[in-house]
């Protein structure tokens, strides 16, 4: 018998089935098709003109050796997550973008990465020449702006892993610290400051700190100094940094690889003030996002215990939603021996009280963390909660983003939250890379002017509606959109 000739893929006149997975193939064997299925296993979607491929593995990106070294032997950061696959080769190749991803996703290294990259790639000389200039010892290259204390706080940590091994000096700028405190930690020069929009601008008013020779700009949780009133603080701080397009000096110059500011921004939502913000400061960025609307909730089980008229949306404390609470808690660990409950309520007065009646009902281990806490305890009750000193956080709404506690099991909700973009942010503490979580809402009648927008989330998202939800008078005026 005749032996067949092997089909070749290169054929055009054979319709050939491709068999083979894109993990069993080098980088330059990657079809258009095997990029779209990567990009379905990973969760990725993008617009924006071309994009560049994500990532596969650390070794395929530009990524200077010294950087990759500390990312995969130092820290063991073995393999990227889907926003990092994403984001790192489209910000390597100077692009602005915008990442819609939930917290917990990996987004800090997603933008440290190349942050890190840009000022290790930057002309030697002249780092050497701006840290001989007494002038510009407190400008540096890269800025992070974050909505809290806390993330800032969180991101410091991160990026200061690498800055210590790359002799790269890292400084926040944060409330609570002294500007004495500050101007100490850049007398030797800075690379990169992460701060928080209302203190910088303080700084920035004061000369403590200047922006320009800073070319590449990083907001992170951008959504969430929106609600926290930060728009104009942004505005400001952005006049102070090079414009897109500015190379106005020869020292400037010298950054020979770049020639505009470099905008990273990063969002859990798309709302109309991030429209206005990209549209107005950065340029033809790529967006990004990973996973679908609702989808990185599916692995949390929504409860939610519905009070009727309103009972609890006010400093008053409701003994009867209490002690409902209480049973959850009692349920809840003797499910999980290992368990970490983050509970919220929308005032600080509430939280004290529900500290104290936790402790007469046996739940000693809780911390609170509100806006009348000094920094310092916050950051103690942060930190026993994460070594799991504590198991219950009680909080109001100044930890329901940018907090990064791994292994959250449970979230109360013991008041709804007043703003339905926040009860989201709120259950996204649980159920984190993958992990299942849980969360339980009380509701009442006092916060129907969400009822709308969270049976819209239900519905859209494939999940469970209650039927007081459905049948409520305040979520019939209005269609859901399909």
């Amino acid at each position: 018998m005749m032996a067949l000739e092997p089909v070749s893929t290169t054929r055009d006149n054979i319709d050939f089935v491709e068999t083979t997975h894109w993990s069993e193939k080098s980088l330059d064997q990657m079809t258009a098709r095997d990029w779209r299925i990567f990009r379905e296993d990973y969760g990725i979607t993008s617009k924006g003109g071309d994009i560049d491929n994500p990532l596969r593995t650390w070794n395929e990106a530009s990524i200077p050796s010294k950087l990759l070294s500390i990312i995969v032997d130092k820290l063991e950061y073995l393999e990227p997550t889907p926003i990092q696959r994403a984001a790192i080769p489209l910000a390597l190749n100077q692009r602005d973008v915008v990442g819609i991803a939930e917290t917990g996703s990996g987004k800090t290294l997603a933008f440290l990465i190349p942050l890190l990259s840009y000022i290790l790639n930057t002309d030697k000389n002249y780092l050497e020449y701006e840290h001989q200039q007494e002038q510009n010892y407190n400008k540096p290259l890269g800025l992070i702006l974050a909505p809290t204390r806390e993330l800032a706080q969180q991101i410091t940590k991160e990026a200061q892993k690498f800055g210590d091994r790359l002799g790269l000096n890292v400084v926040s700028i944060i409330g609570g610290h002294q500007y004495e405190e500050t101007v100490h930690s850049i007398r030797t020069g800075v690379h990169v400051v992460v701060a928080t929009p209302g203190r910088l601008v303080d700084s920035l008013e004061r000369n403590i700190i200047g922006l320009d020779k800073c070319y590449y700009l990083i907001m992170d949780e951008a959504d969430r100094m929106i609600d926290m009133g930060f728009e104009k603080a942004l505005q400001s701080i952005l006049s102070y940094v090079p414009s897109t397009d500015r190379l106005n000096s020869t020292i400037d110059s010298m950054i020979f690889h770049i020639k505009k500011r470099i905008t990273l921004m990063f969002t859990a939502t798309i709302s109309p003030p991030i429209e206005k913000i990209t549209k107005n400061f950065l340029i033809k960025p790529g967006y990004l996002y990973i996973g679908g609307a609702g989808e990185a909730l599916d692995h949390i089980v929504q409860n939610f215990e519905y009070l009727g008229s309103a009972t609890g949306g006010s400093e008053d404390f409701d003994s009867k939603r209490f002690d409902k609470l209480v049973r959850i808690i009692q349920q809840h660990s003797r499910e999980s021996r290992q368990f970490s409950i983050i509970i919220f309520a929308n005032y600080k007065r509430v939280c004290d009280l529900l500290s104290l009646e936790l402790e007469k009902n046996g739940f000693r281990d809780n911390v609170v963390i509100h806006g009348s806490k000094t920094q310092e305890l916050r950051e103690k009750a942060i930190s026993s909660f994460r070594s799991h000193e504590s198991r219950i956080l009680i909080a109001t709404d100044v930890a329901a983003r940018g907090i990064d506690v791994p292994n959250v099991s449970l979230v109360v909700n013991f008041q709804m939250s007043r703003k339905f973009d926040e009860y989201v942010h709120r259950i996204g503490r649980t159920g984190r890379a993958g992990n299942r979580g849980e969360s339980y809402t009380f509701i009442d009648d006092s916060d129907s002017d969400v009822f709308i927008d969270l049976k819209k989330f239900l519905v859209n998202g494939g999940k469970k509606c209650p039927d007081w939800l459905i049948k409520h008078a305040s979520t019939q005026s209005q269609v859901l959109r399909d």
